[in-house]
């Protein structure tokens, strides 16, 4: 007699998009608010490191843009809503820039960090 296995195949499983609303109070940004995403490419998270390892703020911002920002209430001094994208990210302050890569990074690697389903 021969013994047979027999495997049940799983379902398919998609993985959920989650995002984080960055809500800034308390700063010269108060009021300001960005979505970003959590669930992005294990390789665009490993440039994004590299990036920083490297020293190459432009392209990192623009990667960053690209890739992890979903929406955000930002205008430039006439009121124009910046567009979402690395060229904008590039294009507001430096200081709001690195703060809103610097909540990302703590919220995206933060496993116990309060989550908004997109």
């Amino acid at each position: 007699m021969v013994a047979t296995q027999t495997r049940k195949t799983p379902s398919g499983f998609q993985i959920p998009k989650r995002t984080a609303r960055l809500v800034f109070t308390d700063s010269i940004y108060d009021g300001a608010e960005v979505v970003v995403r959590l669930d992005i490419p294990m390789q665009v998270f490993i440039e994004i490191q590299d990036l920083i390892d490297d020293g190459q703020q432009l392209k990192l911002f623009k990667v960053f843009g690209d890739y992890v920002l979903d929406e955000w209430n930002l205008q430039d001094d006439n009121g124009k809503p910046f567009e979402i994208g690395g060229a904008a990210m590039n294009q507001i302050d430096f200081n709001l820039a690195n703060l809103i890569m610097k909540e990302w990074m703590e919220v995206a690697t933060s496993p116990s960090a309060p989550l908004e389903q997109s």
